[in-house]
């Protein structure tokens, strides 16, 4: 190993806490909705910037 991790061990990822693994903060289709008008925005306003 280097000398950064010196062990295996220092390199585990320690595991989430159970209230964030319980539920997510949105359900999926809010989720893909939020991301479809944030898509749609983003594209809008490269499109105006680009084209003019």
């Amino acid at each position: 190993m280097s000398t950064t991790y010196p062990t295996h061990d220092s390199l585990r990822i320690p595991p989430k806490p159970r209230l964030a693994r319980a539920q997510p903060a949105l359900n999926l289709p809010v989720q893909v909705a939020l991301s479809a008008v944030a898509g749609f925005g983003l594209a809008w306003l490269l499109s105006r910037l680009i084209i003019g």
